[in-house]
């Protein structure tokens, strides 16, 4: 009988062991971690529609030319007004450079050259045309060719077709901020 008795105590004591009231918690809202650390907070939010403006001018814009989201639309310079024509989804280092909420990228042609106009086409992954590079000092250049996004002759009046350049450092022509 004893041994009975034995018996049943030492399978009552497992399950309270097992089943019990916890002390670990992994929340650590309640401060008690116990080493375990939560995963890391997700990465910046990626594809923000932001405006391109040259050389620092506010009031200016890099522009679709008269908003027509087609093949061969001319990109331009005109005055920022806030219309889907001037948002744009671009991050630093290798970007697309993609009208926000379109599947329209910025395309430099397929013989890129210095002189070359700028216009919008359905983005494809991996062509060439639509590899840019956002660099840490504001210029957008396509990648792997040594050509920048350029004010085209330094003008900034409205209508100013961009085309790509020779990247050259300090050209304010190819800051975009």
């Amino acid at each position: 009988m004893l041994n009975k008795i034995s018996t049943y105590f030492s399978l009552f004591a497992s399950s309270l062991v097992l089943f019990g009231p916890s002390t670990v918690s992994a929340d650590p809202q309640w401060g008690n971690n116990n080493g375990w650390n939560p995963p890391p907070p997700p990465p910046p939010q990626w594809g923000r529609a932001i405006q391109l403006h040259p050389n620092w001018n506010w009031g200016k814009c890099l522009d679709v030319r008269g908003a027509v989201f087609a093949n061969g639309t001319p990109v331009d310079i005109f005055d920022c007004n806030g219309t889907p024509a001037q948002n744009w989804i671009v991050n630093r280092g290798s970007t697309k450079v993609q009208v926000a909420g379109t599947n329209f990228c910025l395309d430099a042609g397929e013989w890129p050259n210095s002189g070359t106009q700028l216009k919008i086409w359905t983005c494809y992954n991996n062509l060439p045309a639509q590899q840019w590079w956002y660099t840490d000092d504001n210029r957008i250049a396509l990648q792997n060719r040594g050509f920048c996004l350029d004010l085209t002759n330094s003008g900034s009046w409205n209508g100013n077709i961009m085309q790509i350049w020779a990247c050259t450092n300090n050209n304010p022509n190819q800051v975009w901020v």
